[in-house]
């Protein structure tokens, strides 16, 4: 039996990437569902990061407002069938979805079994060049030892679906191979939000644009092993969202997945040591995906996996995160995490720490992988000290699954949660005993600053108006044990793991009980013991705004 997983990456060469955003745009591709006689359910699922959230959904003319009252709610917006995109050429059935406040959107088109659920992609990841598989359906059918499951045109064929992403008039060229030497451009014009959806038999190398659009790969129906009709879809990331390093859960059967690459320049794949004669667009084997495993590239790429019923684009090492939302249709999900082996027991969810024993390590890098059942429709998966990679996966009958990589909401660590909103270090202006600077810090909504470890250290010493003199900062001594600890004023006093004190210190108990920190680089931020009463300037910090999903759910219909 085939075990599906359907998902759409998210990843980018040298830049930030969240999966958040105020812009969103999207289409839903026809979903037939031959052996299904029921009809389709269209919808998404707009999760709101912030509290007293508006954001209003576009669709064929019309828009509608809605409103979610929390932050980590989710609602779910039911479009009617005729959103479905039948017909080949251009309309006006882009599905638009804007907000006064940073959401998420995950896009879902089911028809009884055969289902799709991919992220959608906030328009700020969007861009002017993307690489298009060469897939001939019938060869890629062929190479499964599938049977075609209707021999008219209009699902004979992959489709490309392209939406002017932007409110004006956008030039759209598509280069394609006619023959081994023949390459030729076709340009046309696009008015705002317009979409085109047009067939392709493998010879698309390129889409290019003026403007952003967004590009969906899609066929609507691919029969399976399991007599199942699957849908299929792939938003294809522009050219410069590749990497050189991929690993592949193990979540695929081997025998049935085959790896394509795209790169702008040749490059060579290399697994399990062994170099890959990849060619653009040439479906290769790939073995023993029982484990995680590692390919590597010689030069930027981006790779698909392809099994019957599925196109998986792997998300570079590169492109993994500290903290991921995740969205299930239903309780008992399941997630694949991927983190640093000596770390990976640290790994947290929004309950707790993960409750995982079977991590299994992967061959030729420091990372381990494991899948844990999630209860909660809505989580958030997060690492305080480093980055992980986090996909989401749903059962939907025996051995089949949907699903795609978690939402990525910060790349960077923190120690006490999913950060949407990164902490703040600010200087008090008049110097003040510690008493009093903690008291200073309170007032003003925040609390000591407390740099617990080295990069916390850091980002203190990045942050902070260069001064001279020095500031109070939250460790002090146990006036009973004469023990440091942090003055971290939403926790319990903690131990201290890690300081930078100045040669010399600490003093004696008698000559400090507080800590003073450098507000000269010069004297690299290193700490002081000193007196308490004496007086120095205030360094507070104004905690992190934290995602926490909430499991009060919304349904609203357009």
């Amino acid at each position: 039996m085939l075990v599906f997983l359907l998902l759409t990456s998210m990843f980018h060469q040298g830049l930030t990437v969240v999966g958040y955003g105020d812009n969103f745009i999207t289409a839903f591709p026809e979903n037939i569902g031959f052996f299904y006689p029921s009809g389709t359910m269209n919808y998404l699922k707009v999760t709101a990061l912030h509290n007293s959230t508006s954001f209003t959904v576009f669709y064929n003319g019309t828009q509608q407002e809605q409103y979610i009252p929390n932050p980590g709610q989710t609602m779910s917006v039911v479009l009617p069938k005729s959103a479905e995109i039948y017909q080949l050429g251009s309309s006006f059935l882009s599905v638009r979805i804007t907000s006064d406040k940073n959401i998420t959107v995950v896009s879902i088109s089911q028809r009884e079994g055969s289902i799709q659920s991919h992220v959608v992609q906030p328009t700020v990841n969007l861009g002017t060049n993307y690489l298009i598989p060469l897939l001939d359906y019938p060869g890629y059918l062929e190479s499964f030892n599938l049977p075609m499951l209707d021999s008219t045109t209009r699902y004979s064929s992959f489709k490309l679906l392209i939406i002017n992403a932007v409110h004006s008039q956008n030039s759209v060229t598509i280069v394609k191979q006619t023959s081994a030497s023949d390459i030729r451009n076709e340009t046309f014009s696009m008015d705002p939000y317009q979409l085109v959806q047009f067939q392709t038999n493998g010879s698309v190398l390129r889409v290019k644009s003026s403007k952003e659009i967004a590009v969906m790969l899609t066929h609507p129906c691919v029969e399976t092993e399991s007599c199942n009709c699957n849908m299929v879809i792939n938003q294809i990331l522009p050219s410069q969202f590749q990497g050189r390093s991929f690993i592949v859960p193990s979540i695929f059967n081997s025998s049935e997945t085959k790896l394509l690459m795209l790169s702008e320049n040749t490059s060579s794949l290399f697994h399990n040591g062994n170099q890959l004669q990849a060619t653009p667009s040439t479906l290769l084997p790939i073995s023993d995906l029982q484990k995680s495993q590692l390919i590597n590239a010689t030069e930027q790429v981006s790779l698909r996996l392809f099994s019957p019923g599925v196109i998986v684009e792997l998300i570079p090492e590169t492109m993994f995160f500290a903290c991921f939302l995740l969205q299930f249709s239903s309780t008992n999900g399941k997630a694949l995490v991927i983190a640093q082996t000596d770390s990976k027991d640290d790994v947290r969810t929004h309950n707790g720490l993960l409750s995982a024993s079977d991590w299994t390590a992967i061959a030729g890098t420091n990372y381990s992988s494991v899948v844990v059942t999630i209860q909660d429709q809505i989580a958030t998966i997060w690492h305080p000290t480093s980055r992980i990679g986090v996909y989401m996966l749903e059962d939907m009958s025996a051995n089949v699954m949907f699903g795609g990589p978690a939402i990525p909401i910060n790349e960077k660590p923190d120690l006490h949660g999913c950060v949407l909103v990164p902490g703040a270090f600010a200087i008090g202006k008049d110097t003040l005993t510690w008493k009093k600077s903690r008291e200073y810090c309170m007032i003003n909504g925040n609390q000591f600053a407390c740099p617990v470890t080295k990069s916390v250290l850091k980002d203190m010493a990045d942050n902070l108006t260069k001064e001279d003199g020095d500031g109070w900062i939250g460790l002090r001594r146990s006036l009973l044990t004469t023990d440091w600890y942090w003055q971290e004023e939403y926790e319990s006093p903690n131990s201290v793991n890690y300081v930078h004190w100045k040669d010399g210190h600490p003093l004696g108990v008698l000559k400090g009980l507080c800590t003073s920190v450098s507000l000269d680089p010069k004297n690299d931020f290193k700490w002081q013991s000193a007196r308490c009463c004496d007086k120095k300037k205030p360094v507070c910090y104004k905690r992190p705004v934290y995602l926490n999903p909430s499991q009060q759910l919304l349904v609203t219909y357009i």
